[in-house]
Formats: C-alpha cells, structure tokens, sequence
C-alpha cells in the first residue's frame, strides 16, 4: 500500500508540473524618494543610492541604513561631489563602489565626468577615485550598472543610453569601450507591456549586468530587450581586439529571456526583474530553464539585486514605469529561495 501511495504522489507531481522551490519575502524598509542601488556588505550593512532625477533626498546621494533610517555615507562632504549616484555594489573584499553617472535629465556628462568611487568600509574612507575619459563615457553616455573583479582588478560596466560594455584596469585607471555600436548591447524590443501601466516604449539599452562564479563569463541584457547574453571576460580585456573580433565571442544564453533591470547569481541561477509580469524571474544556467518565483504580490519595477552573506537576496523598487500619482513609497526587500 505503501509503494502505491508513493508512486501515485509522484505521478501527481509529474502531471501537475514543475515543483518550484519555498520563496519567501519580507518588505524591510521603505523610502519617500526614489533608491535604485542596494549593497550588502559581509556584516550585512545595508547601503543603497538616490539617483538625481526627479524625487532625491537634497543631502545625501548615498546613505548606510542605520536603523532602517539612512545616513550620507561615507560622509556628508563627499555626497556633495556627487551628480547622479546610478548603483553601489559591495566586492568580496569589503570595499563599497560608488557609480557616478554625472548625468543629469537632458544633459551631458559633467565635464568632471563620470566616476568610480572605492570606498573601505573597514575605516569608511575613501580610498579612490577613478574618473572615465569622455571618449569612454561619452556625453550622451549613463553608465549604469557595475561589476568588480578583486583578483584580476576589472570593473565592468554598462552604458544604458548608447549601448555598451565598458571596462576599467583598476591598476592604471586606463578603461575602453569593450562592446560598443552592435546589436548585442541595443534593446531589441519595441516596447515592454507591464501588467498594471501598459504598453511604455521608453526602452534603455544594455543595462544588466553579472559575473559568473569564477568571474571568466560576463552575462548581459538590455533592459528593452530580451535576450541574455554572455561573453568571455578574458576577451573583453584583450585589447588587441576590436570590437568586431569580440563581437564573435558573444553567446546567447536565453533567446527567450524577460526584460530586466539588474540581476544577480546564486546558486547558479541568475535572479533579475519580470518588470512586464511585475515579479522576479529566476533563470536556472545549467538546466536552460526559467519561471516566475511565486511572491504573492505584484513588484514594482524590481531595480537593483544585491546577495547577502547567508544567501539572501535584495533588491530595491523604482517604479519606473508609474506616474508619480501612482507611485506608493519605494520598496526595499529581502528574498531567501530555498533551492
């Protein structure tokens, strides 16, 4: 009776589909003006950042959540420097990089130029600065998104205005266009249909990005786009190459993917924005497969994701793609997947 029982169990699982794993989500804090970065330090410091658009703190473009309450970080004074903060990540040697884009709304680039700011959150100093040429980060460039190698020294970056892959030597500060004018770093959508706005064909180009485990693929989407690409890093550090010989070396990992903003790897899946279903898609590498996580509410434009030293994943919500009426206050959450 015992085996029948079992084997009838398992065939109303098969029948029924695929078993997806527990999700659980909490809602930690939330904000009046609108964040889009989020970084976690190992001590689970929990930073996130204000771009310059419409609705920004006037103090501080940056802020360490005390509390749930935020504070300019690093400090005071050196919020001042910054134009428009895009994203903040945490590397695996405890360092907080800070990406100023220095666009703002119907701008150019600043001429101080968009920067990279490395900041050691053992002393919470400053450590660096690193400024892009305007021959890398173009006038009409808005350097978004940001990835660090600690052993091999590379930062990657997108460019979600022109479309672009740029790369940063932190040894000598010297950084190129790795990807740059092809079809891989543009949106190749018309227009993204969200559950609860509708149809916006406001569409940015390559936008998120992430390194695999051993930092030697770097995946990449357009956020008006869906497809999910990859590419060898060695090859985007080789600078003997041209873009077009580069170009060649560009895989697609899911021609069927979703349009995101961020995205961050776990496990082996890569876990970024559904903005359209208005959840969070996780893309499972090995097997090729993936589904919308069962959350129970509706994600308001899932912006940046950041994984915290117990596996926890955060990510902060934009809602881009409401009408400053229908926007309700900004959201940061915190997601475990048990897989």
């Amino acid at each position: 009776m015992r085996k029948i029982i079992g084997w009838t169990v398992f065939l109303v699982m098969i029948l029924a589909g695929p078993v997806f794993a527990s999700t659980h989500l909490m809602k930690i804090a939330d904000s009046d003006k609108q964040w889009t970065g989020i970084a976690i330090s190992k001590k689970n410091r929990v930073f996130v950042n204000y771009p310059t658009w419409n609705d920004y703190p006037e103090k501080y473009r940056v802020a360490e959540l005390v509390e749930g309450k935020p504070v300019a970080y690093p400090n005071e004074t050196i919020n001042k420097e910054f134009v428009c903060v895009q994203s903040v990540i945490v590397d695996d040697q405890n360092y907080l990089w800070i990406l100023d884009s220095a666009k703002l709304k119907d701008h150019d680039v600043a001429l101080t130029g968009a920067r990279l700011y490395e900041v050691n959150l053992s002393t919470n100093e400053l450590r660096h600065v690193y400024v892009f040429p305007r021959t890398v980060a173009l006038p009409q460039s808005y350097l978004n998104d940001v990835r660090i190698d600690t052993e091999r020294q590379m930062a990657y970056l997108t460019d979600s205005a022109l479309g672009g892959i740029i790369l940063m030597d932190l040894r000598n500060g010297e950084a190129w266009r790795a990807l740059t004018d092809i079809p891989e770093v543009k949106a190749n959508l018309q227009e993204i249909d969200f559950k609860s706005t509708g149809p916006n064909t406001h569409l940015s180009q390559s936008d998120g990005i992430e390194l695999s485990l051993d930092k030697s693929q770097l995946y990449f989407t357009a956020l008006g786009g869906d497809i999910l690409y990859q590419v060898p890093t060695n090859i985007l550090c080789d600078r003997s190459l041209s873009v077009a010989e580069r170009q060649k070396f560009i895989r697609i990992v899911n021609a069927k993917n979703v349009p995101t903003d961020g995205m961050i790897l776990r496990n082996g899946r890569l876990y970024m924005a559904n903005l359209p279903d208005e959840t969070i898609w996780e893309y499972d590498l090995s097997k090729g497969t993936g589904h919308n996580l069962p959350l129970g509410e509706n994600i308001r434009w899932a912006d940046s994701f950041a994984r915290a030293s117990d596996g926890s994943i955060y990510f902060t919500t934009s809602e881009i793609n409401y009408k400053k009426e229908q926007r309700v206050p900004y959201g940061l959450y915190r997601l475990t997947v048990d897989n």
